[in-house]
């Protein structure tokens, strides 16, 4: 089957100071969910379950996201971001279904920065270790250009998922 319905996260990233609240930069962008993902969203309709939860980390590094990337895969081709707040990558804690949607509105994930960093986008795994290269990959996004943070910055991450009828 060639036809295929378009789905995916779209990631509404936003910097702000810590001490004032002033926001530093917002990114509005539109991921790739790679194969992986592809494959698994797919299987939910055939077994009736999904992933018991959902982890959002971050990357820096040159890499374009093409489709081929995989929880695998991952820390091979970008070098992951950790110099943040927490033992582990962010929970997506998403709220309920509507429309054909859903998104952690309600729970954003929020990053504080611990160390000055580079970071050149996101990603949503089903594995919450940071460095982990288990589980699935179901989303990746490379931001439109670097941003650089440090402990003066936190940055609220909105992931929403929606599928689209054709």
């Amino acid at each position: 089957m060639n036809a295929f319905l378009p789905c995916g996260f779209v990631y509404e990233m936003t910097a702000r100071d810590r001490h004032t609240g002033m926001k530093a930069w917002r990114d509005s962008l539109k991921n790739r969910v790679p194969m992986e993902g592809l494959n698994s969203i797919a299987q939910f309709f055939k077994a009736g379950t999904g992933p018991a939860n959902l982890y959002m980390g971050l990357w820096s590094g040159a890499h374009v996201p093409d489709g081929t990337e995989t929880a695998a895969t991952l820390q091979s081709i970008v070098t992951e971001v950790t110099g943040y707040d927490g033992a582990t990558r962010k929970t997506v804690t998403l709220g309920s279904v509507a429309d054909g949607g859903l998104s952690n509105a309600d729970a954003m994930a929020r990053f504080q920065f611990n160390a000055t960093l580079t970071v050149n986008g996101a990603f949503i795994s089903t594995t919450s270790a940071k460095g982990g290269s288990t589980g699935i990959l179901y989303s990746i996004v490379r931001f439109p250009t670097a941003r650089s943070v440090d402990n003066s910055i936190y940055m609220d991450a909105l992931a929403a998922f929606q599928l689209v009828s054709m």
